[in-house]
């Protein structure tokens, strides 16, 4: 991000995304990979090199690791509205099952991570904040002093 702490001062302009090797504790690559962002707020492992990032609350990207490329980019905000935001947001929540969700402040969305494809599985009553975990067959997720949880239809074979 490009955001300062409470009280710093902004000193870059683009947010980069970076590849590290962990063996030698180095910056493998570097690079601002999308024009006008601000931050990366999420990152979830996908297969192979792939990661699935969302940037400044709206941008889903697939990232490929290895060829250090964009190989998907979505505009969420459109149609899905922002993820959800708070210290600490689990933007990303996934099932033991390997399915992938996103917290939206609206309601919980499918990514499909084949198609790429985004889907709303349910409208939220109130505003999604804070949290983002997964426990027998619920999404947990917090707005304000409140926590909430929804129960997931039930995976069809």
């Amino acid at each position: 991000t490009v955001s300062a702490g409470s009280g710093g001062e902004r000193k870059a302009s683009l947010a980069e995304l970076y590849v590290f090797d962990m063996a030698t504790r180095t910056i493998e690559w570097r690079e601002p990979v999308l024009p006008g962002i601000n931050g990366y707020n999420a990152m979830l492992k996908g297969p192979g090199d792939l990661v699935y990032v969302i940037a400044d609350r709206r941008h889903l990207v697939v990232f490929d690791a290895a060829r250090r490329a964009i190989v998907h980019q979505q505009d969420l905000e459109p149609s899905f509205g922002l993820t959800n935001s708070q210290q600490g947001p689990r933007v990303f929540v996934t099932t033991p099952e390997g399915d992938i969700y996103l917290l939206m402040v609206k309601g919980i969305a499918r990514f499909d991570p084949k198609s790429y494809e985004v889907s709303m599985v349910a409208e939220s009553p109130v505003a999604i904040g804070p949290g983002g975990d997964y426990l027998n067959g619920r999404i947990y997720f917090g707005n304000g002093s409140h926590l909430y949880s929804y129960e997931l239809p039930a995976r069809q074979p």
